[in-house]
């Protein structure tokens, strides 16, 4: 069982968490319960984020406790999530950036983690090894498949002992924005047993126990292509911006009626099909020959857990996509032309997408709907705004301070930053509202708390509110030949697209179909589906931004 500590520090994070993000759950089912030796490996975009949402995510009754590992610099530090960081038992890593680069000694802490597996444990290892800020997920490095090597060796005698692989894609859609979503999908494991002889160490001539070279780096890249294929990973911002474009002229009109999971998917087909355009337009010229050696034999035959049965997965290369009779390199530009021209005026594309515009007198009454709406709001929530005040100031101004950092190696840290500062200010701001309304302490002790978890609902309708009635009313002072100009250039390229998810990547003629009408969990009140929100790409601001860089 779980010392104390552990699962206070677990709760906080849960409720930190769900207050933050809006979360969803995909593949509860693959995650194997107490007893069984685990390795949990997620990427890693978020720096300390990733765990948080990783324990939120995880029910109690499934893992009662999972091990974390961290970077060991947290254990000289004296703040917050440090202190709650090593209260989860957490085994310290060095990374060699570190220390300037030099060699850097891990046995100690790779003892404590071998030892928790042989008990049956479930420990978190970020085979990326680094948090950051970027596109694309990092090469992953070898530790998690050594490590199972060296537990796998020691264990060989043992016939029914087995290690459980479970890797998890995490899909942060803004990461640093409050109340934006995130996709925390548990992907089948790879079971791996002391019959995967090529993963075993063995004696060589020197006398040193080592494990194939081979085998640890095949492991380690099915990893690390099961993680890539189920997050937004892309080369770049800017074709994860068209990727997103050419979703919303595809299948726009399903908003956020198909789930978030769904979403990640649907997004990530069209990432891949502008991807794979790039890639190949730059191989243009080069010896097609090349191809077949890079298809080789995988000597690990890992099994899989699907639905209860085990079989053999042995990953082959992916199909390649022609993209006959579109060409995407135009596309992915007037996908990026598109895009600008509706930023510019400031305008969502499915204001374009109605067979018949709406009229002037249309739009004023949905504009004064909106503004009576948000008045309301403004009204309920201006006491929990005042309460929670204190926090929105400092966690902008924290935010202010890091975007003038490097991007890469410091825009990863705004979340984490925004929850410690939420958990150090939340109870002295609860402690000081209790004082002030003493003689109603039995009613404000309860009402407080309540309040102030209202407000964030409240207030993201109030955005979503004033976002919306700015929208209409840049439509409603468009000029209609300016409207027929963008309707007339959204109808050419979503034929184009239309054509390129139909006919090339295998998508249905109807989006309607994608639509999953059993949702994962995560769906409670502050569910994405009970908010007017268009497109999970909608965050707590009065303007949309398509852009990431």
């Amino acid at each position: 069982m779980a010392p104390l500590a552990y699962r206070f520090v677990r709760f906080l994070f849960k409720v930190l968490a769900n207050a933050f993000y809006a979360i969803e759950v995909e593949g509860l089912e693959y995650i194997p319960p107490d007893g069984c030796p685990t390795i949990l490996c997620p990427n890693h975009a978020n720096s300390l984020t990733d765990p948080i949402c990783l324990l939120a995510a995880i029910p109690k009754d499934k893992r009662d406790m999972v091990r974390l590992t961290a970077k060991d610099t947290f254990w000289y530090k004296t703040d917050v999530f440090s202190v709650l960081i090593r209260s989860l038992g957490t085994v310290p890593i060095k990374r060699t950036k570190d220390y300037n680069f030099a060699k850097v000694d891990n046995s100690e802490s790779f003892e404590k983690l071998i030892e928790s597996l042989e008990q049956g444990d479930c420990i978190c290892m970020f085979p990326e090894g680094i948090s950051r800020y970027h596109s694309k997920v990092a090469p992953f490095k070898p530790g998690v498949a050594l490590i199972a090597s060296e537990t796998l060796t020691r264990n060989k005698d043992t016939a029914d002992f087995s290690i459980n692989l479970l890797t998890a894609s995490l899909v942060y859609i803004r990461r640093e924005k409050f109340r934006s979503n995130v996709l925390v999908k548990f992907n089948p494991p790879i079971v791996l047993t002391p019959q995967h002889q090529a993963l075993l160490k063995t004696i060589t001539p020197d006398g040193k126990r080592r494990t194939s070279e081979q085998a640890i780096n095949e492991l380690t890249s099915v990893m690390e292509e099961t993680i890539r294929s189920n997050t937004l990973d892309s080369p770049d911002w800017q074709i994860l911006r068209i990727a997103h474009t050419a979703r919303k002229l595809y299948a726009g009109d399903l908003g956020t009626r198909i789930s978030l999971a769904e979403y990640v998917r649907l997004t990530k087909k069209f990432i891949d099909a502008l991807t794979n355009a790039d890639e190949e337009s730059s191989e243009e010229g080069q010896c097609n020959g090349n191809n077949e050696a890079n298809i080789e034999h995988k000597e690990i035959i890992v099994e899989r857990v699907d639905s209860n049965v085990l079989h053999v997965d042995d990953p082959a290369p992916k199909e390649k996509i022609t993209h006959q009779g579109v060409d995407i390199n135009i596309l992915s530009r007037d996908l990026a032309a598109y895009q600008d021209l509706l930023d510019s005026y400031g305008i969502k594309d499915y204001r374009f997408s109605r067979t018949t515009p709406l009229s002037k007198p249309e739009l004023i009454g949905r504009i004064l709907i909106r503004v009576i709406w948000a008045s309301v709001l403004a009204t309920i929530s201006s006491i929990g705004i005042i309460l929670w005040s204190p926090i929105f100031i400092c966690v902008k101004y924290k935010e202010y301070q890091i975007r003038k950092l490097p991007k890469e190696d410091n825009y990863d840290e705004i979340t984490q930053y925004k929850l410690l500062i939420a958990a150090m200010l939340i109870v002295p701001i609860y402690v000081t509202a209790v004082f002030l309304t003493l003689p109603f302490v039995l009613i404000t002790s309860w009402l407080i708390p309540l309040l102030m978890w209202l407000t964030i609902r409240w207030t993201e309708d109030l955005f979503q509110a004033v976002r919306s009635s700015i929208s209409l009313t840049k439509l409603l002072l468009l000029p209609k030949e300016e409207y027929d100009h963008i309707k007339s250039i959204r109808e050419n390229i979503r034929e184009k697209v239309q054509n390129l998810a139909v006919n090339e990547i295998g998508l249905p003629e109807n989006p309607e179909v994608l639509i999953n009408k059993s949702r994962p969990r995560g769906m409670g009140y502050f569910s994405i589906r009970k908010r007017r929100k268009k497109d999970y790409n909608e965050v707590l601001r009065l303007w949309d931004v398509s852009g990431y860089d």
